[in-house]
C-alpha cells in the first residue's frame, strides 16, 4: 500500500516574501562583484557616480550651461541631468549579457530570470540617487542650490525614471542573447536618445516645435518630473506620470517574455 503525500505550495504572500529576500540577496551579490575588487570596495557603488558627477558639475558651471534662465542655478541643473543621463546608460547598457552571465545562478529553485534582473536595476538606482543626495546634501549647505522643494515629488519621479529604464532595459535584455548585433548597435543608440532624455534643457525652454517630440519622449518626461520635485514650484515643468507608467508597462509586456524566451535559448545553447 502506498502513501502519497500531497506537498502544500507555499502561500502567494510567503512566494513574495522568499522572492524579496532572493532579490536582496543578489542585490548584495552583484555589488560585492562589481566593486569590491576595487580600492574602495562597496564604497565605490557611492564614491563613482559621485565623482563622475562632480566632475560634470564642474566642467558646466565653467561653461556656465543654464545662463540666461536666472530662475535655475547651474548646479542643480547639471546634478538632475547627470543622476538621469547616469541611470539610463547604467541600467540599460549592465542589462546586456544579463542572462547568459549568470545563467548558473538559475539553477537554485528560487532563483529566476528576472531576479537577477531586478537585483541589477535596483543596485544602479539606489547608488545613484544615494550620490545624487550626498552631492545635493552639500550643495544646500554651500548655497548652491536650493533644498528640494518636494521630496515625495521627487522620490516618485525617481522611481518612475527607474521603472522606464527597468522597462527598456528588459527588452535589451532579452535581444542582447539572441544577437551580438543588438549589443554593437546599443553604444551608437545611446548617444542617438541623448537629446530626448531632457537633460539638456526644460521643455519650456524648447521652441514648441522642438517641444512637441520631447513631451513624447518618457524620458524627458521623468527628467521634468524630477526636476519638478528639486526647483521650486516657480520653474515651470511639463510631465505626466501616467504617459511615463503607461510606456513602462507596454515595454514590460514586451520585454519579460523575451526574458523568458533568452533564458530558455540560454539553456540550449
Amino acid at each position: 500500500m502506498s502513501i502519497t503525500r500531497r506537498v502544500r505550495k507555499p502561500s502567494f504572500m510567503t512566494s513574495v516574501a522568499i522572492q524579496i529576500r532572493v532579490v536582496s540577496a543578489l542585490t548584495v551579490r552583484v555589488a560585492q562583484a562589481k566593486y569590491t575588487r576595487e580600492t574602495f570596495g562597496f564604497f565605490w557603488t557611492i564614491a563613482e557616480p559621485l565623482i563622475l558627477t562632480l566632475g560634470v558639475i564642474s566642467l558646466w558651471a565653467v561653461s556656465g550651461r543654464a545662463e540666461g534662465h536666472s530662475t535655475v542655478k547651474v548646479f542643480p541643473f547639471a546634478l538632475t541631468a547627470y543622476s538621469h543621463i547616469q541611470l539610463w546608460r547604467y541600467s540599460v547598457n549592465g542589462s546586456m549579457g544579463t542572462i547568459k552571465r549568470n545563467a548558473w545562478l538559475f539553477y537554485h529553485q528560487h532563483v529566476h530570470v528576472v531576479d537577477m534582473f531586478l537585483a541589477h536595476i535596483i543596485l544602479e538606482s539606489i547608488a545613484i540617487l544615494t550620490s545624487f543626495s550626498i552631492i545635493a546634501f552639500f550643495g544646500v549647505m554651500f548655497g548652491l542650490m536650493d533644498p528640494p522643494s518636494d521630496y515625495g515629488l521627487l522620490l516618485t519621479a525617481w522611481g518612475a525614471d527607474t521603472l522606464f529604464c527597468l522597462s527598456f532595459a528588459s527588452v535589451v535584455a532579452g535581444l542582447s542573447e539572441f544577437s551580438e548585433i543588438v549589443e554593437k548597435l546599443l553604444h551608437p543608440l545611446m548617444y542617438l536618445t541623448l537629446p530626448l532624455t531632457g537633460s539638456f534643457a526644460l521643455a519650456s525652454w524648447l521652441p514648441p516645435r522642438v517641444r512637441v517630440i520631447v513631451e513624447w519622449s518618457p524620458l524627458a518626461n521623468a527628467c521634468e518630473m524630477f526636476r519638478a520635485g528639486v526647483f521650486p514650484p516657480s520653474v515651470k515643468t511639463i510631465w505626466s506620470l501616467p504617459f511615463i507608467v503607461g510606456c513602462s508597462v507596454a515595454l514590460l509586456v514586451i520585454g519579460l517574455p523575451l526574458m523568458m524566451r533568452a533564458r530558455k535559448w540560454v539553456d540550449i545553447a
